[in-house]
């Protein structure tokens, strides 16, 4: 154990050099108990205050196994059922289909097996109240048949907890308190009431701006909570993964029955692209008998693995918002474990962001070079006007000094210049961490490192834009 101690305060000691990251939270147990419980670095560079075993950080999209896990519950406990329609406990739901409204059941979005896209404005760090943002759900376009492939979607988790909510008589964060966390000593439950706690001991989130690491606002994730919006600390974490590889028990008390929690990790759908893991399962990657979920919110990122059959969890998280050092130690660490030779994770994921973005920028000089905006027939004052997406609703290009302006109603997190490259092609330089920091005051240089918009011509006009993005492809039509 102290070997192992040792290996992970080391590679923890060379990452947070390395890509400069403020503090990391790790916990390494097995079934018949911890291995390693630490924190490394600081809650915030601006006080430089310490983070310890206690210090929560938000986990992003790994709070949707909380979610799953809180449905076991209160399937034992005969309050809802995984294969009722969703509709039974949340009447006004409705998705872009009318059959499939009617038909779908709790099993079917916490599996992820809608169909549906995450191009729409409630996906992520939208304006919109809760209610709202449930009812935009009608207007999101599938990607996928109904039940056949996984496909995320982070507004069916918060549906998911809206019926769980309405079933149980309480506010979402009341039930999962009730039913899950204060059984396992886990509090308090989410972002937001760790952060108006005066005396809370929380990690600030922080991104890397203008090449150096800052301190920026937490997000409100109130509108989405049960596809984000948990926190922990190494120390919850350590319990929260005992819970899992004990199926359901803590202290040899039982919270959750075995089945029920089981039906969490359990294959519920497969993936076509199965590079990385079979398919999903409740809140859960899934492959052969390890589960899996990573987790990204404004200045967080976060990552557990579980091998339930050899009986070994790993939770890692950090208070940088982007890069790869939650997956780097976790690699790490089951190297250590295994005895296996070590790999350079740091250079590992180094080439392969740089790759990646070598393509990207490859992409972009190639069109800008071939359609060049010299002799382009379209002036600015051309694509300015209204542009209509079902999921994302109604976009607005507007002039804007010597450029055009991207604006979505209900989504001001991403409004921003768009600077033109090439002939029907700008690049978008809105915020894509949905106001992680100040509001963009003016447009740079496009480089081909950012998001693109590209507009689409027909019968001497501008009739349409794609938005290529971290949510894949949106499509807009133009209507003025």
């Amino acid at each position: 154990m102290s070997s192992l101690s040792s290996h992970v305060d080391a590679f923890v000691a060379e990452v947070r050099e390395r890509w400069e990251v403020p503090g990391v939270a790790v916990a390494i147990v097995r079934r018949d108990g911890p291995l390693h419980v630490h924190a490394y670095g600081v809650s915030s560079v601006t006080s430089s205050a310490p983070v310890d075993v206690d210090t929560t950080f938000a986990i992003g999209s790994c709070s949707k196994a909380f979610t799953s896990g809180l449905a076991a519950a209160l399937v034992d406990a005969g309050k809802i059922d995984w294969d009722d329609p969703i509709r039974k406990y949340l009447p006004s739901f409705q998705l872009y289909d009318r059959w499939i409204s009617d038909r779908v059941t709790l099993r079917d979005l916490l599996a992820n097996r809608t169909g549906l896209s995450r191009a729409s404005v409630g996906e992520y760090g939208s304006d919109l109240s809760r209610a709202e943002l449930l009812h935009q759900a009608r207007y999101i376009q599938p990607i996928a048949g109904f039940r056949d492939q996984f496909t995320y979607c982070n507004v069916g988790y918060a549906a998911a907890a809206e019926a769980m909510a309405l079933t149980a008589g309480h506010p979402f964060d009341h039930v999962m308190d009730e039913y899950l966390r204060r059984p396992l000593g886990v509090t308090p439950s989410t972002v937001s009431e760790v952060q108006s706690m005066a005396t809370s001991n929380v990690a600030a989130p922080h991104y890397k701006v203008a090449s150096k690491v800052q301190v920026v606002p937490p997000m409100s994730t109130d509108n989405l909570s049960g596809a984000i919006g948990q926190a922990m600390s190494a120390r919850d974490a350590a319990r929260w993964l005992a819970f899992h590889l004990e199926e359901g028990t803590r202290q040899d008390t039982r919270l959750v029955s075995p089945q029920q929690l089981r039906e969490t990790h359990l294959l519920q759908v497969a993936r076509r692209d199965q590079a990385a893991n079979d398919g999903y399962g409740f809140g859960w990657h899934v492959r052969n008998r390890r589960i899996q979920h990573d987790g990204a919110v404004r200045g967080f990122r976060t990552n557990i693995w579980c091998d339930l059959a050899g009986g070994l969890g790993i939770f890692v998280t950090t208070n940088l918002g982007s890069g790869f050092a939650q997956f780097a130690i976790t690699n790490r660490i089951i190297q250590a474990i295994r005895g296996e030779a070590v790999t350079d994770w740091i250079a590992h994921f180094d080439e392969m962001a740089k790759g990646e973005l070598n393509e990207r920028i490859a992409r972009f000089d190639k069109e800008r070079f071939e359609e060049p905006v010299s002799t382009s027939r379209w002036r600015l004052d051309d694509f300015i006007g209204n542009y209509q997406h079902e999921g994302f609703g109604s976009l607005h290009i507007e002039p804007r000094n010597d450029h055009l302006w991207f604006r979505i109603d209900g989504l001001s997190g991403f409004d921003g210049p768009l600077v033109r490259y090439s002939d029907l092609s700008f690049e978008h330089q809105g915020d894509r961490d949905a106001l992680a920091w100040p509001a963009i005051a003016a447009a740079e240089v496009p480089r081909g490192e950012r998001a693109q918009v590209r507009f689409r011509a027909a019968q001497n006009e501008i009739d349409g834009l794609c938005w290529s993005d971290w949510f894949g492809e949106a499509k807009f039509i133009r209507v003025t």
